[in-house]
């Protein structure tokens, strides 16, 4: 039998964990540091980890069994952590990175956890359910795929105005979705867009953007539309993001 050569071996020669966790782990930790730590280290390990947990996937035989979208989900964890890394600035507080910075340290958390079942307590950041909400958000975007077209730019102009508005007490993407599925089968029409909203999305073109993902994009941007993303904005970071991966890899 072929060892893996991301595979340890203790002191009687039992199966370790994968030594490329040790160098995850040891990255997640720096980064945890990141904000007293000099700019130029964080820059590089934020840079650098997706592609280190991508390796382990490989290697260790789970990415071949990942659905499509957790695929596309390292793929931008990926493009994420190079986008940081080049645009991490000297004269920008370093608090504008925060979100970017927890978000990546969770992603890559997680696709290490999924490498490492018998120790997910080495990765207290992973959020332990995401892999629900990764499969929810694909029925989501199942349902959202049967609405008319009218439904559809109307779910998401809603989505997108209560987001950019930072409305505390807006509905998320299931509840919207289940209201627009009852009027729809009921074959009423939404509600024209106010004026406001015609100025920041053209919600009709944003469905046509989303559907032009690649499907494995699409699940994964649902999974962020869901968790109280923007769909403009989780639209166009994955189109930036499939650019950045298919450039580089």
């Amino acid at each position: 039998m072929t060892r893996n050569p991301l595979l340890r071996t203790g002191t009687r020669g039992e199966p370790g964990i994968p030594q490329g966790l040790d160098g995850v782990r040891s990255s997640l930790d720096a980064l945890a540091c990141w904000r007293v730590r000099d700019r130029a280290v964080v820059a590089r390990l934020a840079g650098d980890v997706g592609p280190l947990v991508w390796d382990v996937l490989k290697g260790s035989g789970v990415w071949e069994s990942l659905p499509v979208h957790s695929r596309a989900a390292l793929y931008w964890c990926v493009a994420d952590g190079r986008a940081i890394r080049r645009a991490w600035p000297v004269d920008v507080s370093v608090e504008e990175y925060r979100p970017q910075v927890t978000a990546l340290v969770m992603d890559v958390a997680y696709f290490a956890a999924v490498c490492d079942p018998e120790g997910a307590g080495r990765w207290p950041e992973a959020d332990p359910e995401r892999t629900r909400h990764a499969l929810l958000a694909v029925e989501l975007l199942g349902q959202f795929g049967k609405l008319p077209v009218i439904w559809r730019a109307a779910v998401l102009r809603e989505l997108h105005r209560a987001a950019r508005l930072r409305d505390p007490a807006r509905r998320m993407l299931a509840e919207v979705l289940a209201e627009a599925s009852a009027y729809a089968i009921k074959g009423e029409d939404p509600p024209g867009p106010e004026y406001a909203d015609l100025r920041t999305v053209d919600a009709p073109e944003l469905v046509q953007r989303i559907a032009r993902l690649p499907r494995g994009w699409r699940g994964e941007a649902f999974r962020r539309i869901a968790a109280g993303g923007d769909p403009m904005a989780v639209e166009a970071a994955a189109r930036e993001a499939i650019r950045a991966v298919c450039t580089t890899l």
